[in-house]
């Protein structure tokens, strides 16, 4: 005799976003950590020179032992080679869930450690400090975990949770305009998929520079993160499956925001091909990406089939189809079989890139040089 017990298990995770402009820090030294013993912190090495005093001073406050891993902030990191070092690092020192695990730096830090912790003993308890625009705006915000493999871009990955974020406008200071553009980019890609109101304020800033239009940019991305996150977890991806498989061509040398910013130029264009968005909404999107400074080059030597090929091994497509996230306007997504993918034939991708990348306007040579410029011109 067969018996079938059915159950449905369904989890609620709490995320505190700290929204702090305090050059001291203070929030630091003030928040409850009566429920830990002591504190392991990884830190990208770049912020642990600029920052680390500040943030460190502060947490001494709390008088717990303080165990600290430095790392580099390349794509080379999110692996699964470094993955042991980490494991390496938290098993040696008898790291246990009464620990608390702070990560410290932009998001391939962020990604590395929440999928570190994620993993470790079933998971961890897990603060954030992001310290770019696109760790506030995007790689804390909607439990994302990730590792590179060989031959993809974020490949590997779970859902976790940190317990809080704390974002601080102050550290947004030492970023550059090139890393600040890979969070504006972010920012953009939800505007497209369901604010005009972040639209809006993207343009505000780009127009007076104002740190509280900043702040509010950074809070409107948090909260249409999590309202597409609760459709889909992968739904957030507009120019994503074009972006990822550019940046892997490029061997990451370019950034992440500047490819899944080409790539939604992509995904626009690809919408117009299928009939699903008009052209002039489409060309007057490229024009709003323009006078926003963000990134819409591609290099001269990226080729179709060697697109596609990559496209195939993201995490949204099956090995015999693409699904890609695609827009009718701002705010519109295309919806499919109540989903936001697209499925597309990579035949029919392939033959649509040839001829996008044979009349496309801005393809440059040596493009990741050029993108390593703070300001782009058109």
């Amino acid at each position: 005799m067969i018996n079938v017990i059915t159950t449905e298990y369904t989890s609620k995770s709490k995320i505190e976003f700290i929204q702090d402009d305090d050059k001291e820090f203070n929030w630091l030294s003030e928040f409850d950590s009566l429920n830990y013993d002591r504190f392991f912190i990884v830190i990208d090495s770049n912020v642990k020179e600029i920052w680390g005093k500040s943030i460190f001073d502060k947490l001494k406050i709390h008088k717990k032992d303080i165990i600290t891993l430095k790392v580099e902030s390349i794509e080379e990191t999110k692996s699964i080679h470094f993955y042991q070092t980490a494991i390496d690092f938290f098993e040696n020192n008898k790291c246990s869930r009464y620990d608390l695990v702070i990560a410290i730096g932009g998001g391939i830090v962020l990604d590395l450690v929440s999928f570190v912790v994620s993993t470790f003993m079933r998971g961890l308890p897990l603060f954030m400090i992001p310290t770019t625009l696109i760790g506030q705006t995007d790689a804390s915000t909607a439990g994302k975990t990730c590792l590179n493999s060989k031959n993809s871009k974020n490949l590997l990955g779970t859902f976790y949770y940190p317990e809080i974020v704390y974002n601080n406008l102050s550290f947004l200071e030492t970023n550059t305009n090139r890393f600040l553009r890979q969070g504006f980019s972010e920012s953009f890609k939800y505007g497209l998929l369901n604010s005009q109101f972040l639209i809006d304020k993207l343009i505000e800033y780009h127009q007076n520079r104002n740190k509280n239009v900043l702040k509010e940019i950074i809070d409107q991305t948090i909260k249409s993160r999590i309202e597409v996150r609760q459709i889909d977890a992968l739904a957030s991806n507009l120019g994503h499956t074009f972006g990822h498989a550019i940046e892997r061509m490029s061997n990451y040398q370019v950034l992440h925001g500047d490819a899944i910013s080409v790539g939604t130029v992509m995904a626009l264009n690809y919408s117009v091909h299928i009939g699903v968005m008009d052209n002039k909404v489409k060309d007057n999107i490229v024009d709003l990406m323009k006078k926003l400074g963000l990134n819409i080059y591609i290099d001269k030597k990226v080729k179709a089939k060697k697109l596609v090929q990559l496209m195939l091994l993201d995490k949204k497509s099956s090995s015999l189809v693409l699904n890609l996230v695609l827009i009718k306007n701002i705010a519109r997504p295309y919806i499919e079989n109540n989903r936001m993918f697209c499925k597309s034939e990579p035949e029919d991708v392939i033959l649509f890139l040839k001829n996008f990348l044979k009349s496309y306007e801005y393809k440059i040579d040596d493009c990741h040089i050029y993108l390593k410029n703070n300001l782009l011109s058109y």
